[in-house]
């Protein structure tokens, strides 16, 4: 920890809150988080959460450990949350957050929080003053006065324009954590066959699709080519069915308005992707200042109620 510059600490601190959440979200919790657990790839810049020995214990089997083997003790109580250290308690993901509120502390302060009166990080740099009361959250004796989760906190660290916060999610169909502000998975459309009837091409696509996509097909972005008459533009679409007027009957001219749409898919699919992306990072943006202003309105708020009497 001494090694680590002040400005460093947000940014290396989001990495923990990213490894800790994301066996929270897979219902995992911790139990025993401490700064020997954490191991930091200096070189790299890297921090990763390890051991997660006690985390699939009993609280039985973990008292029991700590009792009769004294070398091989489970958990480190300078770091434990209170319902840890009392038998018959429910022990749940908020023990987690106490220890990470210690661990934040510590890395500004170089003390392990302990009771009233502690250090605090405005002592040592009133730059991070608004830490304090995050910290004094997070290490609430009681769980329930505790964030709720570790999205709770890094929302307030949002709100304080620390950009390289980054929210996550449990994805069900990928079966991992992800970036909550990733867009959908999109599987590209492609045309799986056709029919064709004297003046009508049918294309049967892989699954229906999306309006927005219709809109991307019909107007790409970007030049492409076209028979005459036979634009991107001129295709109706009906769920899994893409149709156009067809006035040709030449076996070549069918082959090249099919390769033409072919080309439109193509267009659509990558068009259609960058949309949910940009949209996905318009979101993300709008969040963000949402979360400042949040931020701001409640400093005010303090602010004022603190300094103007009646």
């Amino acid at each position: 920890m001494g090694n680590i510059k002040q400005d460093d600490i947000l940014p290396l601190f989001s990495q923990i809150l990213n490894g800790v959440e994301a066996a929270h979200l897979s219902g995992v919790w911790h139990r025993d988080l401490k700064p020997e657990n954490i191991l930091f790839d200096q070189p790299e810049n890297n921090l990763l959460v390890a051991d997660f020995g006690i985390a699939h214990f009993e609280e039985e089997e973990i008292y029991t450990s700590i009792e009769t083997r004294d070398s091989t003790r489970m958990a480190n109580f300078q770091y434990s949350a209170p319902e840890q250290r009392v038998r018959n308690t429910k022990v749940d993901h908020r023990a987690d957050i106490f220890s990470l509120g210690l661990i934040l502390n510590e890395l500004f302060t170089r003390e392990i929080l302990q009771g009233a009166g502690y250090k605090r990080i405005a002592n040592i740099n009133a730059g991070y003053a608004y830490l304090d009361e995050l910290v004094e959250l997070m290490t609430q004796q009681d769980p329930a006065n505790r964030p709720e989760a570790i999205e709770k906190i890094k929302m307030e660290l949002i709100g304080r324009r620390n950009a390289f916060i980054a929210l996550q999610k449990y994805d069900e169909t990928k079966n991992q954590v992800v970036s909550a502000t990733d867009p959908p998975d999109f599987e590209p459309i492609k045309i799986i066959s056709f029919d064709f009837d004297p003046g009508h091409l049918k294309l049967k696509l892989s699954r229906s699709v999306p309006s927005d996509w219709v809109q991307e097909f019909q107007y790409p972005r970007g030049g492409h080519s076209a028979l005459m008459g036979y634009g991107p533009e001129r295709y109706s679409f009906r769920g899994d069915i893409a149709s156009i007027q067809v006035h040709g009957t030449d076996e070549r001219y069918i082959q090249d308005i099919i390769n033409n749409a072919k080309d439109y898919v193509n267009m659509a699919n990558r068009n259609y992707t960058q949309q949910l992306q940009d949209r996905s990072k318009k979101e993300e943006q709008q969040q963000r200042v949402e979360l400042e202003k949040k931020v701001a309105d409640a400093e005010l708020k303090k602010r004022i109620l603190s300094t103007v009497k009646l």
